[in-house]
């Protein structure tokens, strides 16, 4: 199977997830989103961490945490709390998310 098959595949399985989501409810499209921006920020961190060329114990080390944790995270073996993110993405240099910035109250006009 080439890779496009297996693209096709794979996108054709996440538009059925998120039919069968919307068919559920709201409920489950608020799950369902939850899980797509857990796993978007994971594969940052990994894709940064490779970019980088570190190793998850260099990762580990920078981000004050142990290797094994790095590894279960990135396996998805682990929810990181918020704290774990940002530590890791301090340690990478990423960007905080604009969720994560603090919002300037605006004054009215």
């Amino acid at each position: 199977m080439g890779t496009k098959a297996k693209t096709h595949d794979f996108d054709a399985l996440l538009e059925q997830i998120d039919r069968e989501a919307r068919a559920e409810g709201p409920q489950a499209v608020a799950e369902l989103h939850a899980l797509q921006v857990k796993y978007r920020m994971l594969n940052q961190i990994i894709q940064a961490r490779r970019a980088l060329q570190l190793t998850q114990k260099d990762l580990a080390e920078k981000a004050g945490l142990g290797q094994a944790e790095v590894s279960k995270i990135e396996r998805g073996r682990k929810s990181p709390t918020l704290d774990t993110y940002s530590r890791l993405a301090a340690a990478l240099d990423l960007e905080v998310p604009r969720l994560a910035r603090r919002r300037h109250p605006r004054k009215a006009a």
